[in-house]
């Protein structure tokens, strides 16, 4: 969280958004589309959020990636997770 700049507030809702997720299964695959890892990133989001620089067989980097995108996209991980709730994704 401290190299993103990040409070230690986004800890525990990023966790239950990881757990709704990916069940912390860092090599989760979504059957019916092509989401994978931690944050169940798209191929495309993939891309936006560092393609082939990022090695996502690393949790680490997975989680740079999507704490990054958690941030782009919603804010906080508190509104993702009201997206998730109202969506059963994010």
């Amino acid at each position: 969280m401290k190299k993103l700049n990040l409070s230690d507030e986004w800890l525990m809702p990023t966790l239950e958004l990881v757990a709704r997720e990916s069940s912390f299964n860092p090599n989760a695959k979504n059957p019916k589309s092509t989401a994978a890892g931690l944050f169940q990133f798209l191929d495309a989001t993939r891309k936006n959020y560092g393609g082939d620089k990022v090695n996502w067989n690393d949790p680490y980097q997975q989680s740079l990636a999507g704490l990054k995108y958690i941030k782009d996209r919603y804010g906080t991980p508190e509104k993702a997770l009201e997206f998730w709730d109202k969506n059963k994704w994010y």
